[in-house]
């Protein structure tokens, strides 16, 4: 049922277009994940931006400071690039990110990926749900 739900939320999206679905959230640790993650970088946002290109993720009203870029295959995103904020190209990536659910709602995004020699993770949780 919530494969069906992200499908038919990304379908609005097609790519190339700039229409996206805005979360307001926050992205949380565990302190145990926090300590395993070693050198991978824990992406710090307030809100996370989907479309069908992939998933922004940034602080609350600013610019994305990082994109997770790929192909949807229902409620996953299998990334093909990430982009960060001031760079001029994006990396070639491998890992995915995945929508999860709550009440039909969106609950949780959760990405891991890797760029070139570093890693990325995040763990973005919508309150109130």
């Amino acid at each position: 049922m919530s494969a069906l739900i992200a499908a038919l939320i990304l379908a609005q999206f097609p790519a190339g277009e700039a229409a996206e679905l805005r979360l307001e959230g926050r992205c949380i640790y565990p302190d145990e994940l926090a300590r395993q993650a070693g050198t991978a970088q824990l992406v710090t946002c307030g809100e996370a931006m989907l479309n069908g290109q992939g998933i922004a993720f940034a602080a609350r009203g600013f610019v994305p400071n990082l994109r997770f870029i790929g192909s949807w295959n229902g409620s996953e995103l299998q990334l093909t690039h990430v982009a960060r904020r001031g760079q001029r190209a994006a990396d070639e990536a491998r890992g995915s990110c995945r929508l999860e659910f709550r009440q039909n709602e969106i609950s949780a995004i959760v990405c891991t990926a890797v760029a070139g020699p570093r890693s990325y993770i995040a763990n973005f949780i919508v309150p109130d749900i």
